[in-house]
Formats: C-alpha cells, sequence, structure tokens
C-alpha cells in the first residue's frame, strides 16, 4: 500500500500575532482533551476508509501545538500508531512557539517519538517581534534551543521572517547571524505576506505601523540569506528553505511533490487515493463532523487536469530541484513544454528557467520572480 504523509491541526494558540490568516482560537486551552477525542474519532474513520497506510511524516501544524501537554502529545501518538503503520524512519516535525516551551513537555514529546521540532522564532530582534505580536523575547528563543538540544532533538528548524514593518537589511542579517550561530539542522526564510483581514493588513492601511521594505531591500535580504547560510554549510532546496546535508524537511517536499497526504483536525485538507478534500475551519462544525461518524469531507471545487498541471508546476518549481518531467508526462500524458511551449522558451531564453536532466527549474535569478512566470502559466 503506498506511503502517505500525515498532518494533524492544533488550533490553539495564547494570542493572534498580527500577520496570522490560519485558522487559530485564542484562549480556548480548556477545550484541548475535546478537541484531541475529536481529532482521533476522525483519524479512526478516514483509517478504516482509505485503509491502514504506512506514514512515512507526520507534521503537528498550527497553532501552536507546544500548548498540548506531554501527556496529550503521548496519547496522539499512540492513536495514531494504533490507526497507521508508522515507519521506523518516519519523519515527525512538531511546531512550537519559543514562548509557550517547558523542559518537561519538551522532554515527554521527544519520548512519544516526535523527533523534529520547528520553533517559529521569527526575528531575534524584541522591537520587531513586538511590532508583529510575538509573545517571545529573542531571549526565549535562544533558550529554547537550549532545551530542546536538552531534550534530545537532533532534527531543528528555525522559522525566520524577513520584510517585516521598518525592518532593514542589517537587522535582518544580525537575525540571520544569530540564528545560523544556534546551530540548526535547517533554517526557513518566509518572507512577510501581509493577508487581507488580518491586523496587520489593517495597520498597513492605515499608516499605523512602520513602512514595509520596498523590493530593492527584500531583494538585498535574500541575497544576504543565500550568502550567509551557503557560506554556514546549508543548501537551499526550495525557495524559503535551507538545510544541512540530509535534513531538508521531508514532509515539506511531500506537498512540493505533489504526493498524497491526509489532514486531521479543523480546517484540515487533504490529497489523497484522487480526492482533495477538507475540513470545516469553523471550531463546532468540525467537531459535529466527526461525532457523525462520516467520511465525507467539503470536495474542493472541480480539479480539471489543466489545474493539476499547473499545480504540480506551481509546486515543484519551488524546489530548487524542480519538476519531474518523466513523472509529469507519465501523469499527464504531455511533457511541460507541451502545455506551454512558448512561456518555457521565453523563459529559457531569458535565463529565468533551465533544464538539468529530467528536471526542469528556475534559475537563482528565475527564483526571483518566480510569480510572474507562473502567472504566465495561468
Amino acid at each position: 500500500m503506498e506511503s502517505i504523509s500525515l498532518y494533524i491541526h492544533i488550533p490553539f494558540c495564547v494570542k493572534k500575532c498580527a500577520y496570522c490568516d490560519f485558522t487559530s482560537y485564542p484562549g480556548q486551552l480548556a477545550q484541548r482533551d475535546r478537541y484531541l477525542e475529536a481529532v482521533c474519532r476522525e483519524m479512526r474513520t478516514q483509517a478504516a476508509f482509505f485503509g491502514r497506510r504506512p506514514v512515512k511524516t507526520m507534521f503537528l501544524g498550527g497553532g501552536t501545538p507546544t500548548l498540548l501537554s506531554g501527556e496529550q502529545v503521548r496519547a496522539l501518538m499512540e492513536a495514531v500508531r494504533a490507526c497507521f503503520d508508522l515507519e521506523p524512519d518516519a519523519e515527525i516535525t512538531m511546531e512550537g512557539n519559543p514562548g509557550t516551551l517547558t523542559a518537561e513537555n519538551l522532554r515527554a514529546y521527544r519520548a512519544a517519538g516526535v523527533n523534529r521540532l520547528s520553533l517559529g522564532v521569527q526575528s531575534f530582534d524584541d522591537a520587531l517581534l513586538a511590532g508583529i505580536g510575538r509573545i517571545h523575547t529573542a531571549a526565549q528563543a535562544q533558550e529554547a534551543v537550549r532545551m530542546a538540544r536538552d531534550a534530545g532533538f537532533g532534527n531543528l528548524n528555525l522559522d525566520l521572517m524577513l520584510g517585516l514593518p521598518g525592518q532593514s537589511v542589517q537587522q535582518w542579517t544580525q537575525t540571520l547571524e544569530q540564528a545560523i550561530a544556534l546551530s540548526p539542522e535547517h533554517l526557513s526564510c518566509y518572507a512577510l505576506i501581509v493577508e487581507e483581514g488580518t491586523p496587520l493588513c489593517g495597520q498597513v492601511e492605515r499608516g499605523e505601523c512602520a513602512p514595509l521594505p520596498d523590493e530593492d531591500a527584500l531583494c538585498r535580504m535574500d541575497e544576504v540569506t543565500e550568502r550567509l547560510t551557503r557560506e554556514a554549510g546549508f543548501a537551499r532546496y526550495e525557495v524559503s528553505n535551507y538545510a544541512r546535508p540530509g535534513f531538508a524537511c521531508r514532509h515539506n517536499i511531500v506537498y512540493w511533490s505533489c504526493g498524497p497526504y491526509l489532514g486531521l483536525g479543523c480546517a484540515a485538507h487533504s490529497d489523497l487515493a484522487g480526492r482533495r478534500f477538507y475540513n470545516p475551519a469553523n471550531w463546532e462544525a468540525y467537531l459535529q463532523t466527526t461525532q457523525s461518524g462520516s467520511t465525507q469531507r467539503e470536495t474542493e471545487g472541480e480539479n480539471t487536469p489543466q489545474d493539476r498541471m499547473f499545480e504540480r508546476m506551481m509546486m515543484g518549481l519551488r524546489m530548487t530541484r524542480g519538476v519531474d518531467c518523466a513523472r509529469f508526462a507519465r501523469d499527464f500524458g504531455r511533457t511541460p513544454q507541451e502545455v506551454w511551449p512558448r512561456v518555457i522558451e521565453r523563459c529559457q531564453r531569458d535565463g529565468l528557467m533551465e533544464r538539468e536532466g529530467e528536471f526542469l527549474r528556475l534559475t537563482p535569478r528565475g527564483m526571483q520572480v518566480m510569480n510572474s512566470v507562473l502567472v504566465e502559466m495561468l
């Protein structure tokens, strides 16, 4: 039976960050057991429907999963093992907020089988952290790394954000240098996206926060990231992700490769057995769905072959290795060059795209204008 990846959404958080548009619920910690019971019900239902699949990667995302106790994570991992065949070398990631960690819980997470920790550090500048509504400080982030190492975590990712309101190239350089000095195995360096409906979007529109860095500053930040990570022994394998050898995030590669995955929990999406479906984002609606015992979920809008082909390109071009053209031809009966001949020819001529073996990929210059390339394909 084909291996899958498993995503479990943990929607609890202490407080919404100013930029966050993910499904999360502050002030609901008393509901953790009730929610986890619903997730386990859904897990059993889906395992009965899709079969006892081997699971090669698992990701606890949020929200803030580290608001779960060690005992709650242990029970959740036991439920996973009861429903699926968790492969012996499975990558099991847990997202965490440095302001919510305890040494006791970290040891319990590790004992339960979590073997990769992704810490939402975002910045090592306390003023910038406060400006985006983070609840932790730079000192707490450094202490979180120390506690994680003491608890036995040998695979650690630090999430960082560039392009924050008022952030200078120098501030970004300092944050990246401090992150590298902590010797993580992986770095995720995401450019801030101001999402509609978030508090930050309103602040930007009303001029209530420091100005956002301009395109020139963002390009210089990207150049700094490329240089410092390379000098420190990291390889860029995706537009925003850098890893030491052997530590690329296997779970996220499943998404970028359009592989099969099952999402559990409110607002979780799935792509499995030729179906695309998702759970209700509303808390109570999700709980009611799991109580019904039905495997029926909301299905995504009509997914035409053209939609699937574009999605394969959109996700695959995020990775430095690019899109596997042989697999693309097997799945769709046409190569990317046959689907988008003019766009690909022009991108290759302009030095934005190149072919290496069976893979079609963006050049470093093409990575900087990836959105423009995708718009042309649309």
